[in-house]
């Protein structure tokens, strides 16, 4: 009886919100991190030296695109290793899970595009695999903790980040199930792989927007607003880059300002939501000026 009643602290401490995610998932993601900073930051400021090394054929617009998804990526998971806090672990975790499932299961489908020549290929699905299966292990683990004390947002923010969700995720399947059709509206010329790859981009952020419009901590709606922004400033960033050399783009059609308008909007959501998480009240003692 000593030995369980001296459990139930120790249980307790492990379920509460306040507690710092466990030691295998900061190494996990920490690895992820490192690999992040040399694919994305390649992909993006060296766009040339990446595609010369890749693992399939990287048109221009599509390099500096991935560039920008990868060091998306990145902000969220140096925003987890800054944190170590489980709670932000509620929304970055699921989101990789997400991201890592879609596009493991894409580049199972297409194997085609890859070269087998290159022992980077090998190494790609190994590391998509074992992201793939670390993260969804951990969304299950997350289930062992109370999240609910974690706040609800206020209802203008609920819904927004509600309407957002809905609109990420049928945009984000409309590229995964109808690739052509939805490829067909991008502002360069994108094959089913690549559709179907940036699909998972979308769905993760679909899924972060879902999660927040029922609860969220100061941290985790920071967080979300950040990841909006970077992706935002990044994708427009790359496409002005490219274009400026490549000249492919047409500037005076509506289709073109509808697409960079929408990209746009999802940045100033994403301010608007870092803005706003300093009114959130932490759960647990959590600092609010801490991501």
């Amino acid at each position: 009886m000593t030995n369980l009643g001296s459990e139930e602290p120790r249980l307790a401490q492990l379920r509460s919100p306040s507690s710092k995610i466990p030691p295998l998932l900061l190494a996990l993601v920490m690895v992820s991190v490192v690999l992040l900073i040399i694919v994305g930051g390649s992909l993006f400021f060296l766009p040339e030296l990446a595609q010369s090394r890749w693992v399939w054929l990287l048109l221009p617009f599509n390099t500096r695109f991935l560039g920008a998804i990868y060091l998306t990526s990145l902000l969220g998971l140096v925003s987890l290793v800054i944190s170590r806090r489980i709670t932000l672990a509620r929304l970055i975790i699921p989101m990789m899970a997400m991201f890592t499932s879609i596009v493991l299961m894409v580049s199972s489908l297409q194997l085609q595009q890859f070269n087998p020549e290159r022992r980077l290929t090998d190494l790609w699905f190994w590391l998509y695999w074992l992201d793939c299966v670390g993260a969804t292990y951990f969304c299950g683990y997350l289930k062992s903790y109370d999240f609910s004390s974690v706040r609800r947002l206020p209802r203008p923010w609920s819904v927004g980040l509600g309407v957002q969700a809905g609109i990420l995720g049928a945009y984000g399947l409309s590229l995964l199930l109808s690739p052509v059709a939805a490829g067909a509206s991008w502002l360069w010329p994108l094959d089913v792989f690549h559709s179907q790859l940036y699909s998972a981009i979308f769905l993760a952020g679909a899924l972060g927007s879902a999660l927040l419009s029922r609860k969220a901590t100061a941290g985790e709606a920071r967080s979300l607003g950040a990841i909006q922004v970077t992706f935002s400033s990044l994708v427009l960033l790359g496409l002005w880059l490219v274009d400026r050399e490549v000249q492919r783009i047409d500037w005076g059609s509506f289709g073109t300002w509808a697409w960079v308008g929408a990209i746009a909007l999802l940045g100033l959501s994403g301010i608007g939501l870092i803005r706003h998480s300093i009114s959130i009240q932490g759960v647990a003692g959590e600092p609010i000026a801490k991501i």
